[in-house]
């Protein structure tokens, strides 16, 4: 099901949910420049969408939640700690924190927007998003994303990680992508027989991320599914 709401496209998720009733908002990474240093244009896309967004919704309260570090085979960029966190490194600066960048660009409150820049992959930016309370509440909440990754997510991903509703508001893309077999079933193993414990759950779903990408690596891939 599909249908138009306050100017955004949106994809049906949790039944009889619309974007009036939404609070959040949800952005996956979806890759860095080869710099490490920058978002990839389909990621500043997204960013873009989120930030229009915000604005429509921002009475209500809610975050936009920034979520993912970089794919595995992603080794780009020099060693950076964010000023929140000086304690921690990362190779290369964090899509999280590249997409906050934008957002305050764009004139989005700091205090709105949260980072989550651990995930490697789209499983895991949802898992951390939702187990790792960076939502603050049980509040629904807008997945931003392109229409393809977005049907993977709401069908298969959504389901099994986040504990609130959702739907998906469709960023607009020049050419629209074509949806991958494998890519669903990088998803589906990740997400297999997941424990119930959060912080096994996460721990289990990135070590088999991070496997995954290991192969993949092999095979000369760059971009997480």
């Amino acid at each position: 099901m599909e249908s138009m709401s306050m100017k955004f496209h949106i994809l049906a998720g949790t039944p009889g949910l619309t974007l009036e009733d939404v609070s959040h908002l949800l952005v996956p990474g979806r890759g860095r420049a080869e710099s490490g240093s920058g978002l990839t244009p389909d990621g500043i896309d997204r960013v873009r969408t989120a930030g229009q967004l915000h604005r429509v919704i921002a009475s209500r309260g809610g975050r936009i939640v920034c979520s993912g570090y970089k794919s595995p085979v992603d080794t780009a960029g020099r060693r950076w700690s964010p000023p929140d966190c000086p304690g921690e490194s990362f190779i290369g600066i964090p899509e999280a924190d590249l997409m906050r960048r934008e957002l305050l660009r764009m004139g989005i409150p700091a205090a709105a927007v949260r980072v989550e820049r651990h995930s490697i992959d789209t499983v895991t930016n949802f898992l951390r998003s939702e187990l790792e309370g960076h939502f603050g509440d049980d509040a629904p909440v807008a997945i931003v994303a392109q229409r393809q990754h977005l049907r993977r997510m709401l069908s298969l991903i959504a389901p099994r990680t986040l504990q609130r509703p959702y739907l998906g508001v469709v960023v607009p893309e020049p050419k629209v992508s074509t949806a991958s077999p494998v890519v669903d079933l990088v998803s589906r193993l990740v997400l297999l027989h997941l424990p119930q414990d959060p912080d096994q759950a996460v721990r289990v779903a990135t070590d088999r991320a991070a496997l995954i990408w290991r192969i993949a690596r092999v095979a000369g891939l760059r971009r997480y599914p």
